[in-house]
């Protein structure tokens, strides 16, 4: 079934991104991706090795959530990095939890929670720009409905520690999960910031953007990041990325020249580098 599936996703991706393509000149995508300075790569480059040092920070105290956990600093970047291509190998990056068997637990299924935590503050930092977003880009949202959602959304962190109420085997996790929950929250908001401002240099390199429009535009984009129906999101992310940027005067091929460049440089090449890693501890 996991391999219908993965096979079923691999040619949806392949059927998103030829209709994306499709009718756009890739030499302009290309020349899109050139025009980028030196000053504006080094920055993304920047940008991009903050947010993996961010990304690993939130992996690491959220394998400390186990109080039974014996900190290993080496093993916790060697299983971070390995986790890079693992996420690419199914749709919603879940193969990255296969991170968990190259760092020593009490058991894999704590690691496994400590995987599930880290990627559930990410994915309410990705959601919570994108409600936020779409309560400044849809006006026309009732706010009957839409703001106590959103406040619960927002709150989120606060009160999710009185989920491990419901399993009996989290108690001693309860605890360290409520410490780490702040900082958990400030680190994906920061990497977050981060991210929307690596779009917004680039954009800014094509055609003026202003910041709050980028934000709107690009938190909006991101959203398809937490739909697991293709591969490492591509296809998907570059056909929201058109359908929003166009309100900004941006064409197709500017808005996938946008989306590409980040993706080569914050995605593909730490994952090569991942992959290297995992080359050597294959054994």
């Amino acid at each position: 079934f996991k391999l219908v599936s993965y096979i079923l996703k691999l040619v949806l991706t392949a059927v998103i991104l030829y209709f994306v393509f499709r009718g756009l000149e890739l030499r302009s995508v290309l020349e899109n991706m050139m025009r980028l300075s030196v000053g504006v790569i080094l920055l993304l480059i920047l940008g991009s090795v903050l947010r993996h040092l961010i990304q690993l920070t939130a992996w690491r105290m959220s394998l400390r959530i186990n109080p039974a956990y014996v900190p290993d600093l080496r093993a916790e970047l060697h299983s971070y990095l390995i986790g890079l291509p693992l996420a690419f190998a199914f749709p919603g990056g879940f193969a990255a939890m296969g991170r968990i068997f190259w760092v020593k637990n009490s058991s894999h299924i704590d690691s496994a929670l400590a995987f599930v935590v880290e990627r559930g503050f990410l994915t309410w930092a990705t959601v919570t720009f994108a409600a936020t977003a779409a309560l400044l880009y849809f006006p026309g949202i009732s706010p009957l409905w839409s703001l106590p959602l959103y406040l619960m959304l927002v709150t989120l962190p606060l009160w999710s520690k009185y989920l491990f109420y419901f399993w009996k085997q989290g108690e001693p996790f309860r605890a360290h999960y409520a410490k780490s929950a702040p900082c958990l929250t400030l680190l994906q908001i920061v990497a977050a910031l981060i991210a929307l401002t690596q779009y917004w240099l680039i954009l800014n390199s094509i055609q003026h953007i202003s910041w709050v429009d980028n934000f709107k535009l690009m938190s909006l984009t991101t959203f398809s990041n937490t739909l697991p129906i293709t591969i490492g999101g591509l296809g998907l992310r570059e056909s929201f990325a058109i359908h929003f940027l166009k309100n900004a005067g941006f064409v197709a091929s500017e808005a996938i020249s946008a989306t590409f460049s980040l993706f080569l440089i914050q995605d593909v090449t730490p994952a090569l580098i991942g992959l290297c890693v995992l080359w050597k501890k294959r054994n």
